[in-house]
């Protein structure tokens, strides 16, 4: 069940809670309150980890506990009114961009903007400023002498964007898109036949092909004749690149009737699995239908590798993506809203071909134009539309995580000091 508004009640509770206590107390508010959360949300991790989600939960949980002491610690009573609701927003938002992208272990999974997937800020600020927002309206809620200023902020994370233009001005793109799990070649190849003649880029999920597809000549001539018959289209699927020794990567792999064209090593290899060496360039892939970007599953998950294909010329994308069937409906969900996030962030449609769900077809504003059901083979064909503007997201508002980090380490310089000057910290 999808309640957004928890997240936000949630958060008010939990700033109410710490900005009242001493920084040990606080710390240890924080991290039950993260642990109960992590742990509803995140259930699905004991389908996967059985055992060691408790551990993993545990992590998650420890930056909610960092959250109580940073803000008990610099920005509790005593402290101006803007320094303290500042100090909030700065402390979450930092700690939000710690855990999702800088932390070793890092999940950028239920971030407190991550709850209106098509809200009018993303293409601002992005997923980790709405968090800012909505923790600054927070932080004013509990500090603040007036209320309204506080619930406008909170409220302002959900206002969508306007129902107008949605990028349907953009060139059309036949599109056709394969949900299906590790099955045979000639499966994959059967559903692809499905599609309209016209189609122009087919879509696998990731590991449709579970080794090196060039090194497997004979694999590597069915699906060059079924693109001769298709001699303007694209095939893109997920496959592994072989290199010397034990090596190999992840890869989104492009052909068309000649063969391969292009090659996208997934940049985020999920932790704890065996996903393959890490690639480190996000470029796209030029077609006679636009450029266009390839990133593989979990890439989407964190900001920086569409965006960079975006910033890099990408006209659209399309995600081959593993999602297993053994995992719960619940994990799917909620995987897919982040690749509407990143849509919506970077202005532009996404197809996402996904093994077992959510296959589905997303407009540059986040919303869903076409989706398979989940658990289920099948086919979905559409359009992506060409997209060549760039959101103020894509171009300087990924920042502004960094400058929160800046702040808060000014914040907190300035408070500590200040509580000096006052008479000193014991």
């Amino acid at each position: 069940m999808d309640v957004p508004v928890l997240m936000p009640v949630a958060l008010l509770l939990l700033v109410w809670v710490v900005v009242r206590l001493p920084p040990t107390l606080a710390t240890v508010a924080g991290f039950w309150q993260g642990l109960v959360g992590y742990g509803i949300a995140a259930s699905w991790f004991w389908e996967i980890f059985h055992v060691a989600s408790l551990g993993l939960v545990g992590i998650l949980a420890v930056f909610h506990g960092l959250f109580g002491w940073v803000v008990a610690r610099w920005f509790g009573p005593g402290r101006p009114l803007e320094v303290r609701i500042l100090g909030v927003a700065c402390a979450w938002t930092t700690l939000e961009f710690l855990r999702g992208e800088l932390f070793w272990l890092n999940f950028p999974w239920y971030l407190a903007g991550s709850v209106a997937p098509r809200s009018w800020l993303l293409p601002w600020i992005g997923v980790y400023g709405m968090g800012w927002v909505m923790a600054a309206g927070a932080g004013w809620l509990v500090t603040g002498r007036r209320g309204w200023p506080g619930l406008a902020l909170m409220a302002a994370v959900f206002v969508p964007m306007g129902v107008g233009s949605s990028g349907d001005e953009g060139a059309p793109v036949q599109v056709a898109l394969v949900q299906d799990e590790t099955a045979p070649l000639s499966q994959y190849l059967a559903q692809s036949e499905k599609a309209p003649q016209e189609t122009q880029l087919y879509v696998w999920p990731e590991y449709a092909y579970l080794s090196d597809l060039e090194s497997n000549p004979a694999d590597m001539k069915r699906l060059r004749a079924f693109l001769k018959e298709r001699p303007e289209a694209r095939l893109v699927l997920g496959a592994q690149t072989w290199g010397e020794g034990e090596d190999w990567r992840n890869t989104a792999v492009t052909l068309n009737a000649e063969g391969v064209v292009n090659r996208h090593f997934k940049n985020h290899t999920v932790h704890l699995f065996n996903d393959g060496v890490r690639g480190t360039e996000a470029k796209p892939t030029a077609s006679p239908f636009g450029l266009f970007g390839t990133p593989v599953c979990f890439d989407c998950d964190f900001q920086d590798v569409v965006r960079s294909m975006v910033a890099a010329g990408a006209e659209f994308l399309v995600a081959p993506t593993m999602d297993a069937a053994t995992w719960t409906r619940r994990q799917h969900e909620q995987h897919a809203r982040l690749f509407q996030i990143r849509a919506a962030e970077n202005g532009r449609w996404i197809g996402v071909a996904a093994s077992s769900g959510v296959t589905q077809i997303i407009d540059a504003k986040g919303r869903v134009r076409e989706r398979l059901p989940v658990m289920e083979s099948g086919l979905l064909t559409g359009v992506l539309h060409r997209r060549v503007d760039l959101t103020f997201y894509t171009r300087w508002g990924w920042m502004l995580p960094w400058l929160v980090l800046v702040a808060l380490i000014m914040l907190a310089v300035r408070s500590g000091l200040a509580r000096r000057v006052d008479g000193g910290v014991k």
